[in-house]
């Protein structure tokens, strides 16, 4: 990835997606994925890759790792990745 992420563009991509089904985006939690941006920012700087990452860290806040369904985070990885989503 040639770009580097920052945890707010990661929050920011989290809100807009809102993969966890949180509802951050109907009741105006701009903050809601905050912290786990920021720790995905570090687990990136590591090198994680960005789909680790937000596994790791979305699997450790949420669920445990089987239990976190990976493909909603795929239109979050292919945003910030500047793919089409």
């Amino acid at each position: 990835m040639s770009i580097v992420l920052k945890a707010d563009m990661i929050s920011r991509a989290l809100f807009e997606f809102d993969p966890m089904n949180t509802c951050c985006k109907e009741n105006d939690c701009f903050d809601e994925y905050d912290r786990i941006a920021e720790s995905v920012e570090g687990r990136l700087r590591q090198g994680f890759t960005l789909k680790e990452a937000l596994v790791l860290e979305l699997a450790e806040s949420f669920f445990d790792a089987e239990t976190l369904h990976t493909r909603c985070l795929d239109p979050v990885v292919a945003y910030l990745e500047g793919r089409k989503h």
